[in-house]
């Protein structure tokens, strides 16, 4: 008997409604919708009830506005896609995190449109509601800030407008003239300005700004002349900047509250710079920054505190995870981890994941960083990991394991695979359960490009070389181990061969198998 009373099938979506506290709605469903009281709730959140009614399951939605009721369907999709019978439950879910979403912010390759539309629909289905578009290698937002898109790039960046906007997810449109504005020309700043109209024309409606990487202190003879030549001038400089693209710009013509990256973005101390930046940025302007350093282990309350107190302003994370342009031979497969639990009278509003190169590859990432964004304090990296598997692998869930596993570690300089690596030093001292352990790991792992044989499609494309190398890793590996159990003596000629095999190609567990595999080659009689 279970221990909970479940709907037979699929529910039915009996009725839908954005009801709001004090309404007096007619008729049976529409009372039932304010019956769930949904009029507290965050934006994005709703109030799902589904129960069986003669024999079928229904399923009554209520929200506070549209971004609600979309958010909600999105759960009784899912819900109704996983085929199994489904408890009968009334809840109310609104996330923690106003701005939850992603930022194409890495160096290397841009995404294809392709990879961003599908990326996209990834989003809304885990209710994540922001896409910031800032590739470091598009020209036209970087290098050739000042140019205009040519009509057909135009066109592409229109037709991702138009896409996040009918999945309910706020396209950002990132400028970074740091590298050459001056900014207190006026001649740039009205360069600036018709840059942002032509994305206007298109429907974008929020900007960022973005000043990072680079100087810290002002080039330009105009600049230092204006504004100073140490590094609170830069800071007043760049909030200048922002403040007359708020005022001139986005508040005539009614767009959304602006965005901006500092270019001192990471750390939590008060620093000249962030007092002058706080002097002139506009006072409801987003400062994204990426944590206590660029690439992070850990964000906790007392860094967000910390940093909220040196910009003076309500904080994105820009979350440079599973980011991997800084070393393009790994991957970052598995969940967020330690990440703040309590937010709650925090200035931080949102965060900003800064994605692979390989977009296919990371949703198994992204999928546990929508788990944290809706609600921080119930998160589970473990549980979000093993929804996050079948949901981006489907049907390949199984064969995809191992290297998703093996990939599965965070933060960059973090111990790989612990169990495998508590194995290699017993089976170099021949324990038997060791290199039973060691053998049954090493076959799944060798086993990987025979186990997606035939399969196609961007997840396994994107994945193959690490499939390969893992494989050709522990085939190495596992021919040792073989060597080890039988403690068969091995000539030079064999030895080198090996010893050449066990190098590095794509980096699946760094050198871990490599180093194994020489330690066992030492040990073993010449012949």
């Amino acid at each position: 008997m279970p221990a909970f009373a479940t709907v037979d099938g699929p529910p039915v979506l009996l009725a839908e409604g954005a009801v709001r506290r004090g309404s007096d709605p007619d008729g049976d469903v529409w009372r039932e919708l304010a019956d769930l009281d949904p009029g507290t709730l965050r934006e994005d959140g709703y109030a799902l009830r589904i129960r069986e009614v003669d024999g079928r399951g229904e399923a009554v939605l209520a929200a506070t506005d549209g971004l609600g009721l979309f958010r909600g369907r999105t759960t009784l999709e899912v819900l109704r896609g996983t085929g199994a019978p489904l408890p009968q439950l009334s809840i109310r879910d609104e996330p923690a995190l106003a701005w939850r979403g992603t930022i194409e912010g890495f160096y290397g390759a841009p995404w294809s449109h392709a990879d961003r539309l599908a990326h996209l629909r990834f989003a809304a289905r885990n209710k994540l509601n922001s896409y910031s578009y800032a590739p470091k290698d598009d020209p036209y937002h970087r290098e050739r800030w000042r140019d205009p898109y040519p009509a057909d790039l135009l066109a592409q960046l229109g037709e991702l407008v138009d896409a996040a906007r009918e999945l309910a997810v706020k396209f950002t449109y990132t400028i970074h003239p740091g590298l050459s504005m001056v900014c207190s020309s006026p001649e740039d700043r009205e360069l600036l300005y018709r840059k942002a109209e032509q994305l206007w024309s298109i429907g974008v409606r929020s900007f960022a700004l973005l000043f990072d990487d680079i100087p810290k202190t002002l080039q330009h003879e105009a600049d230092i002349a204006a504004y100073g030549a140490d590094e609170r001038a830069t800071g007043v400089a760049h909030g200048d900047v922002c403040r007359d693209f708020a005022d001139r710009f986005l508040a005539p013509r009614g767009g959304d509250r602006l965005v901006m990256v500092p270019t001192d973005y990471a750390g939590t101390q008060e620093s000249p710079y962030r007092a002058g930046l706080a002097d002139t940025l506009p006072q409801d302007a987003l400062v994204w920054w990426t944590g206590h350093d660029i690439v992070v282990g850990e964000v906790t309350r007392e860094h967000i505190d910390a940093a909220a107190r040196a910009f003076d302003r309500d904080l994105l994370l820009w979350d440079n995870f599973p980011v991997n342009d800084f070393d393009a031979k790994r991957l970052f497969l598995g969940p967020l981890v330690g990440r703040a639990t309590e937010l709650t009278g925090s200035r931080l509003v949102g965060i900003s994941a800064n994605p692979m190169v390989q977009a296919s590859a990371s949703q198994f990432a992204l999928v546990t960083v929508a788990d944290w964004a809706w609600n921080p304090s119930a998160y589970d990296p473990t549980g979000s990991a093993r929804r996050a598997l079948p949901a981006v692998a489907g049907s390949l869930a199984g064969a995809l394991r191992p290297l998703v596993e093996a990939c599965s570690v965070w933060p960059p300089d973090a111990a790989r695979a612990p169990e495998l690596a508590s194995a290699l030093p017993r089976a170099l001292e021949g324990e038997t359960e060791a290199l039973a352990q060691l053998d049954a790991a090493l076959t799944e792992l060798a086993g990987l490009p025979e186990a997606v044989a035939g399969e196609a499609g961007p997840l396994v494309e994107e994945l193959r070389p690490w499939l390969t190398a893992a494989a050709s890793e522990a085939a190495v590996a596992r021919e040792a181990v073989a060597l080890l159990a039988e403690r068969r003596p091995l000539d030079a000629d064999a030895r080198t061969r090996l010893t050449a095999r066990a190098e590095v190609t794509h980096d699946v567990l760094g050198t871990m198998l490599g180093d194994f595999t020489r330690s066992a080659l030492d040990r073993l009689p010449p012949r």
